[in-house]
C-alpha cells in the first residue's frame, strides 16, 4: 500500500534552507523593491534574506519585473529567477515576468499562498523543482513553448489551479507535478509527452475525463492515484508499462 505523503510547507522550507545554505544569502543590488544578484552583464532577481519570517513580506500585491536594470552605472539584463526568490511571500498576488527571463529557479514561488496571476513568457526554457509548490490561489497558468520538462514538484498543492495548458514542447511531466491540484477538471496531455511520472496527478480528484497520448510508453507508480471524479480514460497501445496502483482510488 502506498505511503501517504505527509511533506507540509514548512517542512519544504527547511529542505530548501538546508540546501541553499551553501549560498551566500546576499543581495548586490534593491532596485524599486526588487532584490538582484549581478554577474557579468546579468541580472537574477534573487531572496532578501534566509528563508524565515524575514522574506515573507519583502514582496507584496503586485509586482512587475523590469527587462533590465541599471546598477552602479551599468546596465544588466534580468535573465532569471533565482532559487526560492519569492519563497514564502503569502502576501504577494500577481507577477509580471519579462521576455527577458529564460529561467524560473527551484522554490522560486514555493508557499506563495496567496499568488493568483503569473504569466510565464515564451522565453522562459525552465522552470526548477517547486517552483510554484503550495501556489494554491493560483487558477490558471500556461506554461511557455519552449519548457520541455515539467519536473518534480512544480505545481504541487495548487489546489485552486482549474485550467492548465501544456505545450506540444513537453516531452515528461516528472514525479508529483501535479499533486494534489485537486480543482483541475481536465487537462490535456500534448502528443510529444512520452512518460508520465509517479504520483504527477496524484490526488486530482476533479478530474473527469482523460486521454493519454500515442506518444506515451509510460505511466508511474500512483500517477492517478485518487483521482475519484475521472469517469472516462483513453490509454493508447504506445504504453507498455503502467506503474503500481496508478489508478488506485478512481471509483
Amino acid at each position: 500500500m502506498k505511503t501517504m505523503k505527509t511533506t507540509t510547507l514548512k517542512s519544504v522550507l527547511a529542505v530548501l534552507v538546508a540546501l541553499f545554505s551553501l549560498n551566500a544569502f546576499a543581495y548586490d543590488a534593491c532596485i524599486d523593491g526588487i532584490y538582484y544578484n549581478v554577474i557579468g552583464k546579468t541580472a537574477t532577481v534573487t531572496y532578501y534574506s534566509n528563508l524565515d519570517s524575514q522574506n515573507s513580506s519583502v514582496y507584496r500585491n503586485n509586482v512587475t519585473i523590469p527587462q533590465e536594470i541599471t546598477y552602479n552605472d551599468v546596465t544588466y539584463s534580468v535573465t532569471s529567477i533565482g532559487e526560492a526568490a519569492f519563497s514564502g511571500c503569502s502576501g504577494l498576488t500577481s507577477v509580471t515576468i519579462p521576455s527577458s527571463v529564460t529561467s524560473i529557479g527551484n522554490g522560486a514561488f514555493l508557499g506563495c499562498s496567496g499568488l493568483s496571476s503569473i504569466t510565464i513568457p515564451n522565453s522562459v526554457t525552465s522552470i526548477g523543482i517547486h517552483a510554484f509548490s503550495g501556489c494554491s490561489s493560483l487558477t490558471a497558468i500556461t506554461i511557455p513553448n519552449n519548457v520541455t520538462c515539467i519536473g518534480y514538484y512544480v505545481f504541487n498543492g495548487c489546489s485552486g489551479l482549474t485550467s492548465l495548458t501544456i505545450p506540444n514542447s513537453v516531452t515528461s511531466i516528472g514525479d508529483y507535478a501535479f499533486w494534489g491540484c485537486s480543482g483541475l477538471t481536465a487537462i490535456t496531455i500534448p502528443n510529444s509527452v512520452t512518460s508520465i511520472g509517479i504520483s504527477a496527478f496524484d490526488g486530482c480528484s476533479g478530474l473527469t475525463s482523460l486521454t493519454i497520448p500515442n506518444s506515451v510508453t509510460s505511466i508511474g507508480d500512483y500517477a492517478f492515484w485518487g483521482c475519484s471524479g475521472l469517469t472516462a480514460i483513453t490509454i493508447p497501445n504506445s504504453v507498455t508499462s503502467i506503474g503500481i496502483s496508478a489508478f488506485y482510488g478512481c471509483i
